[in-house]
């Protein structure tokens, strides 16, 4: 992985929510004197927001915009502590307001997380909070070619996956999307299933292992109805590398 490819990825853990708390500090700090990767996190911050343009008009969950609201307090708590922690360690860096940086970034991962919730009916804050469902296993960001995020999977111990693309993906006649992951080198890439567009969906893939971190997801354009080979043959659209929720 280039180094680019790196501080996008640690960018797309901070937006989305992923890191410990630790590392969730270190990240802020690192905003304060690393320019580009200040710069990678605002990018994604605004590309995320196109998951609001995901959200259908399914009933919100009773509670939903409750247990939300407690999470935006609580977040808000962490960004005075964050910040008074980060300022003692800075104190001859430049001069950043991380706790309104906090206020403008810690509702993101919530928010995100409803707009899947709202879109799929399902979600990593609806799973956890008031609904029976269970949470996903891994959250995946695929990026595009340009490193732009293109899609978000959140991948289950039963062999599903809930997909809520970011972007528009042109399918031409005769073509399909076809989902993959890659759980394992000497089996080579596993179809998820196919989408006839750039939909939220729901895929049940063949029995597999648990998915675990690091486990390669991917999207690929192929002939309609399937790979004849069943292996990827067309262009990859994103990909991305699953990461396990913190807790």
């Amino acid at each position: 992985m280039s180094v680019r490819d790196d501080r996008m990825a640690r960018a797309g853990d901070y937006v989305l929510g992923l890191m410990e708390e630790a590392e969730r500090l270190r990240a802020e700090a690192d905003m304060a004197t690393d320019a580009e990767f200040r710069a990678a996190v605002d990018l994604l911050s605004n590309r995320m927001a196109a998951l609001d343009d995901t959200a259908g008009r399914d009933p919100v969950p009773e509670g939903m915009w409750t247990a939300i609201e407690a999470r935006l307090v609580e977040a808000d708590a962490d960004a005075a502590t964050a910040a008074s922690s980060a300022g003692r360690s800075l104190s001859s860096a430049p001069v950043v307001d991380l706790a309104a940086r906090r206020r403008q970034t810690a509702w993101r991962p919530a928010l995100m997380a409803a707009s899947i919730a709202a879109a799929l009916g399902i979600g990593y804050l609806a799973g956890t909070t008031f609904s029976p469902r269970p949470q996903p296993v891994v959250v995946v960001v695929l990026d595009t070619p340009d490193a732009v995020p293109g899609a978000i999977f959140e991948a289950f111990a039963d062999d599903t996956v809930r997909i809520v693309p970011l972007q528009d993906f042109a399918v031409p006649e005769g073509k399909t999307l076809q989902v993959w992951t890659l759980y394992d080198p000497a089996v080579g890439p596993v179809s998820l299933g196919t989408l006839p567009s750039a939909v939220p969906a729901v895929l049940r893939g063949p029995d597999q292992p648990l998915p675990r971190a690091d486990q390669l997801y991917e999207i690929t354009l192929e002939p309609a109805p399937g790979s004849p080979t069943g292996k990827p043959t067309g262009p990859i659209l994103v990909k991305g590398f699953a990461r396990r929720p913190p807790g």
